[in-house]
């Protein structure tokens, strides 16, 4: 934990002896998602396809045909020109926010000195920031490969099957050059296997795609799933696509041919500045977050941090002389109480995806501290000041 950080876990727990938990506004990747109306239906021997997600030379396979899989295990691996030119990109938009980066803090300190104009100094931070959002944009890119993006990246990328099954059939010879979305080879599901048929309207055509993720609403719980096949006929009644859905967790009294609600992942993830669902507070009919009044202090304010604790040590002694002067002569016989200063920051933020553990969010920086938990605690602070304090 950093020195910042400890020191405001250290005031607050000083002020009021509850230690508030602290983080950090980070990017996370939020999904689209649509919902839609599904039945529970029962295939036997339903097959699903092991797709390539971005298109390149089948280099190996890592299963055999016959061979009893489980999901999250590897299927082959593919070697990609596409993947080499994001690995060369993100090594030159690197260098370039290193450049950004340096040339930005050499700008500001001109301007602190007055000999540079801050029209200057915002257009090279708006250049920052804009390699800073290509590299994000590739770095997503890599990570729903499963590519990491530390270090030298590899030209080449692995598959994983997203369902148990037996493998039924290699549908790409080793070697061969395909193309995105290309089905690689197929499963079939041992047994009797339970689905879920969503009818999905035709404006989605083009973004709900082989291996996107899902959820299932049963019996008032939430249970995760992905979509296994795309059908090639469209619903008689409904005129819209039918799409099958395979479960990936077990689901207890589940009957065929119930209707149920669903939920479907569409396109692409996209990078979010994020905070835990748990640092929101309903303030005056507005979302807020607490940030922390010591986010943007210097290594220096530590130590006046120190010299204005050592004040304040000298303050309370003064305080206790002349408490016991007051009582000896029987001024008031009551205590008078000092408010302390809440070291948060109010902050209205507007909601714009959420999942099952972050909200993404507009009105916070990134790497801004916040208050992650326990925000109902500093809402009543703020509160209790509004309608008097102490009741003074």
């Amino acid at each position: 934990m950093s020195r910042k950080i400890a020191g405001v876990l250290l005031l607050a727990q000083s002020l009021w002896g509850l230690e508030v938990p602290i983080d950090e506004v980070e990017r996370q990747l939020f999904e689209d998602s649509i919902t839609v109306n599904s039945k529970i239906v029962q295939l036997r021997s339903a097959k699903e396809s092991v797709m390539a997600r971005v298109g390149g030379r089948v280099t190996k396979y890592l299963v055999k045909q016959g061979q009893s899989i489980k999901r999250g295990q590897a299927i082959a691996i593919i070697e990609s020109l596409e993947l080499s030119k994001l690995s060369s990109e993100l090594k030159l938009l690197r260098k370039q926010l290193a450049i950004h980066n340096k040339n930005y803090k050499i700008l500001k300190n001109l301007y602190n000195q007055g000999l540079e104009s801050l029209e200057r100094v915002n257009r090279e931070q708006r250049e920052r920031d804009e390699v800073l959002s290509q590299i994000e944009s590739i770095k997503t890119q890599l990570k729903l490969l499963g590519v990491s993006t530390k270090g030298d990246i590899k030209n080449n990328y692995t598959i994983y099957a997203q369902g148990s099954g037996k493998v039924a059939e290699i549908l790409v010879p080793l070697n061969s050059v395909v193309d995105a979305n290309r089905a690689l080879i197929s499963i079939v599901k041992g047994g009797s296997s339970f689905l879920v048929k969503s009818y999905v309207p035709l404006n989605y055509v083009n973004e709900v795609k082989v291996g996107n993720k899902g959820q299932l609403f049963y019996g008032g719980k939430h249970y995760k799933m992905h979509i296994s096949q795309i059908l090639p006929q469209l619903d008689e009644q409904t005129q819209q696509m039918q799409v099958l859905s395979s479960l990936d967790e077990p689901v207890k009294n589940l009957f065929v041919n119930a209707y149920v609600d669903s939920k479907l992942s569409i396109g692409e993830p996209k990078s979010y500045l994020a905070v835990k669902k748990s640092a929101l507070s309903f303030f005056k009919n507005e979302w807020v977050v607490f940030t922390s009044k010591h986010h943007e202090d210097e290594e220096g304010e530590h130590e006046e941090h120190h010299e204005k604790h050592e004040e304040h040590e000298n303050h309370k002694a003064h305080e206790k002389e002349h408490h016991a002067e007051k009582e000896s002569h029987g001024h008031h016989g009551e205590h008078e109480h000092e408010e302390e200063e809440i070291p948060y920051n109010l902050n209205v933020v507007k909601i714009l995806k959420q999942n099952d553990e972050f909200v993404a969010i507009e009105g916070l920086d990134e790497h801004t501290d916040y208050v992650s938990d326990k925000s109902y605690y500093i809402k009543s602070l703020l509160l209790k000041s509004s309608l008097g304090g102490h009741g003074h």
